[in-house]
Protein backbone atom coordinates (compact mmCIF):
# COMPACT_ATOMS: atom_id res chain seq x y z
CA UNK A 1 0.00 0.00 0.00
CA UNK A 2 1.53 3.38 -0.92
CA UNK A 3 2.54 5.59 1.96
CA UNK A 4 0.67 8.91 2.33
CA UNK A 5 2.60 11.83 0.89
CA UNK A 6 3.63 14.61 3.28
CA UNK A 7 1.05 17.34 2.89
CA UNK A 8 -1.24 14.96 0.99
CA UNK A 9 -4.85 13.96 1.60
CA UNK A 10 -4.05 12.01 4.76
CA UNK A 11 -2.34 15.03 6.31
CA UNK A 12 -5.23 17.32 5.37
CA UNK A 13 -7.76 14.96 6.94
CA UNK A 14 -5.66 14.67 10.10
CA UNK A 15 -5.42 18.46 10.33
CA UNK A 16 -9.19 18.81 9.87
CA UNK A 17 -9.86 16.18 12.54
CA UNK A 18 -7.45 17.78 15.00
CA UNK A 19 -8.91 21.25 14.39
CA UNK A 20 -12.41 19.89 14.93
CA UNK A 21 -11.42 18.14 18.16
CA UNK A 22 -9.62 21.27 19.39
CA UNK A 23 -12.74 23.37 18.80
CA UNK A 24 -14.96 20.85 20.57
CA UNK A 25 -12.59 20.61 23.55
CA UNK A 26 -12.76 24.38 23.87
CA UNK A 27 -16.54 24.19 24.16
CA UNK A 28 -17.12 20.89 25.98
CA UNK A 29 -15.66 18.67 28.63
CA UNK A 30 -13.54 15.86 27.14
CA UNK A 31 -16.03 13.23 28.37
CA UNK A 32 -18.77 14.95 26.36
CA UNK A 33 -16.92 14.82 23.02
CA UNK A 34 -17.81 11.90 20.76
CA UNK A 35 -16.37 10.46 17.56
CA UNK A 36 -19.55 11.51 15.75
CA UNK A 37 -19.13 15.11 16.97
CA UNK A 38 -15.58 15.23 15.65
CA UNK A 39 -16.42 13.52 12.38
CA UNK A 40 -19.32 15.86 11.63
CA UNK A 41 -17.28 18.97 12.39
CA UNK A 42 -14.30 17.72 10.35
CA UNK A 43 -16.47 16.60 7.44
CA UNK A 44 -15.32 12.98 7.47
CA UNK A 45 -16.95 9.64 8.21
CA UNK A 46 -16.90 8.50 11.84
CA UNK A 47 -16.00 5.01 10.65
CA UNK A 48 -12.69 6.30 9.28
CA UNK A 49 -11.86 7.79 12.67
CA UNK A 50 -12.60 4.51 14.40
CA UNK A 51 -10.37 2.66 11.93
CA UNK A 52 -7.47 5.04 12.55
CA UNK A 53 -7.72 5.66 16.31
CA UNK A 54 -9.92 2.88 17.67
CA UNK A 55 -11.86 5.01 20.13
CA UNK A 56 -12.45 8.64 21.01
CA UNK A 57 -10.15 8.49 24.05
CA UNK A 58 -7.15 7.62 21.88
CA UNK A 59 -8.03 10.34 19.38
CA UNK A 60 -8.43 13.01 22.04
CA UNK A 61 -5.14 11.98 23.65
CA UNK A 62 -3.42 12.27 20.28
CA UNK A 63 -4.91 15.74 19.80
CA UNK A 64 -3.98 16.83 23.32
CA UNK A 65 -0.41 15.57 22.95
CA UNK A 66 -0.05 17.40 19.66
CA UNK A 67 -1.33 20.58 21.33
CA UNK A 68 1.07 20.10 24.25
CA UNK A 69 4.07 19.70 21.95
CA UNK A 70 3.14 22.85 20.03
CA UNK A 71 2.32 25.01 23.05
CA UNK A 72 4.98 23.69 25.46
CA UNK A 73 8.08 22.50 23.62
CA UNK A 74 10.81 21.10 25.84
CA UNK A 75 13.64 23.54 26.65
CA UNK A 76 17.02 23.38 24.95
CA UNK A 77 19.24 25.67 27.02
CA UNK A 78 22.52 23.85 26.51
CA UNK A 79 22.59 22.29 29.99
CA UNK A 80 20.49 19.44 31.33
CA UNK A 81 19.82 20.93 34.77
CA UNK A 82 18.42 24.15 33.35
CA UNK A 83 16.41 22.19 30.75
CA UNK A 84 14.84 20.05 33.49
CA UNK A 85 14.33 23.02 35.83
CA UNK A 86 12.55 25.13 33.22
CA UNK A 87 10.37 22.22 32.16
CA UNK A 88 9.51 21.01 35.69
CA UNK A 89 8.60 24.51 36.80
CA UNK A 90 6.37 24.90 33.74
CA UNK A 91 4.61 21.62 34.58
CA UNK A 92 4.11 22.76 38.17
CA UNK A 93 2.55 26.03 36.99
CA UNK A 94 0.24 24.13 34.65
CA UNK A 95 -0.86 21.68 37.34
CA UNK A 96 -1.64 24.54 39.71
CA UNK A 97 -4.54 25.36 37.34
CA UNK A 98 -5.24 22.06 35.54
CA UNK A 99 -8.59 23.19 34.10
CA UNK A 100 -6.72 25.65 31.87
CA UNK A 101 -4.69 22.89 30.20
CA UNK A 102 -6.26 20.89 27.39
CA UNK A 103 -3.64 18.19 27.86
CA UNK A 104 -4.28 17.74 31.58
CA UNK A 105 -8.05 17.74 31.14
CA UNK A 106 -7.87 15.10 28.42
CA UNK A 107 -5.21 13.08 30.26
CA UNK A 108 -7.47 12.80 33.30
CA UNK A 109 -10.70 12.26 31.37
CA UNK A 110 -9.26 9.46 29.22
CA UNK A 111 -7.76 7.38 32.03
CA UNK A 112 -7.84 3.74 30.86
CA UNK A 113 -10.82 1.56 31.76
CA UNK A 114 -11.70 -2.02 30.79
CA UNK A 115 -13.82 -0.59 27.96
CA UNK A 116 -11.13 1.60 26.38
CA UNK A 117 -8.02 0.93 24.31
CA UNK A 118 -5.22 1.74 26.74
CA UNK A 119 -2.52 0.80 24.22
CA UNK A 120 -3.81 3.27 21.62
CA UNK A 121 -4.02 6.00 24.24
CA UNK A 122 -0.48 5.24 25.37
CA UNK A 123 0.76 5.32 21.78
CA UNK A 124 -0.34 8.95 21.56
CA UNK A 125 2.06 9.81 24.39
CA UNK A 126 5.08 8.22 22.74
CA UNK A 127 5.89 11.41 20.83
CA UNK A 128 6.30 13.33 24.09
CA UNK A 129 8.46 10.56 25.53
CA UNK A 130 10.58 10.76 22.38
CA UNK A 131 11.04 14.49 22.98
CA UNK A 132 12.18 13.80 26.54
CA UNK A 133 14.62 11.18 25.28
CA UNK A 134 15.98 13.66 22.72
CA UNK A 135 16.58 16.20 25.51
CA UNK A 136 18.44 13.60 27.56
CA UNK A 137 20.44 12.43 24.54
CA UNK A 138 21.60 16.00 23.90
CA UNK A 139 22.92 16.06 27.45
CA UNK A 140 24.75 12.74 26.96
CA UNK A 141 26.42 14.07 23.83
CA UNK A 142 27.64 17.04 25.87
CA UNK A 143 29.16 14.60 28.37
CA UNK A 144 26.60 15.19 31.11
CA UNK A 145 25.34 12.27 33.23
CA UNK A 146 21.72 11.96 32.14
CA UNK A 147 18.94 9.84 33.67
CA UNK A 148 16.70 7.52 31.71
CA UNK A 149 13.27 8.61 30.50
CA UNK A 150 11.59 6.36 33.05
CA UNK A 151 13.55 7.97 35.85
CA UNK A 152 12.46 11.44 34.71
CA UNK A 153 8.83 10.29 34.71
CA UNK A 154 9.14 8.55 38.10
CA UNK A 155 11.10 11.29 39.86
CA UNK A 156 9.68 14.49 38.36
CA UNK A 157 6.39 14.03 36.53
CA UNK A 158 4.80 11.39 38.74
CA UNK A 159 5.18 13.32 42.04
CA UNK A 160 3.86 16.52 40.46
CA UNK A 161 0.84 14.83 38.90
CA UNK A 162 0.10 12.74 41.99
CA UNK A 163 0.02 15.78 44.26
CA UNK A 164 -2.30 17.51 41.82
CA UNK A 165 -4.64 14.48 41.89
CA UNK A 166 -4.73 14.63 45.69
CA UNK A 167 -5.62 18.31 45.57
CA UNK A 168 -2.26 19.57 46.86
CA UNK A 169 -0.45 20.86 43.77
CA UNK A 170 3.08 22.02 44.48
CA UNK A 171 4.87 25.09 43.19
CA UNK A 172 8.10 25.76 41.38
CA UNK A 173 10.25 25.26 44.47
CA UNK A 174 9.07 21.67 44.84
CA UNK A 175 9.62 21.06 41.12
CA UNK A 176 13.19 22.37 41.41
CA UNK A 177 13.83 20.11 44.40
CA UNK A 178 12.66 17.09 42.38
CA UNK A 179 15.07 17.95 39.59
CA UNK A 180 18.03 18.35 41.95
CA UNK A 181 17.16 15.11 43.74
CA UNK A 182 17.11 13.22 40.44
CA UNK A 183 20.39 14.67 39.22
CA UNK A 184 22.06 13.98 42.59
CA UNK A 185 20.83 10.40 42.44
CA UNK A 186 22.37 10.01 38.99
CA UNK A 187 25.67 11.73 39.78
CA UNK A 188 26.41 10.05 43.12
CA UNK A 189 27.25 6.61 41.64
CA UNK A 190 29.53 8.29 39.10
CA UNK A 191 31.36 10.10 41.88
CA UNK A 192 31.87 6.83 43.69
CA UNK A 193 33.24 5.24 40.52
CA UNK A 194 35.62 8.19 40.01
CA UNK A 195 36.87 7.92 43.61
CA UNK A 196 37.38 4.18 43.26
CA UNK A 197 39.32 4.68 40.03
CA UNK A 198 41.50 7.33 41.64
CA UNK A 199 42.27 5.01 44.55
CA UNK A 200 43.14 2.20 42.17
CA UNK A 201 45.40 4.53 40.20
CA UNK A 202 47.21 5.59 43.38
CA UNK A 203 47.70 1.94 44.40
CA UNK A 204 49.14 1.07 40.98
CA UNK A 205 51.44 4.07 41.12
CA UNK A 206 52.71 3.05 44.58
CA UNK A 207 53.23 -0.54 43.46
CA UNK A 208 55.50 0.55 40.61
CA UNK A 209 57.60 2.85 42.82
Amino acid sequence: MPKPRPGGRSSRIRAAVFNAADALLAAKKPAEVTMVDIAERAGVAASSLYRRWGDVQALLMDVATDRLMRDSPLPDTGALRSDLLNWAKSVARTLANPDRSVFVRVFLATAPTPDTNAAARGAALIRRRDEIEAMLERARRRGEPAPKVGEVIDCILAPLYLRMLFGIPEGEGYAAALVDRLLLMRSTPLRRIDRRRRRQKVKRSRATN
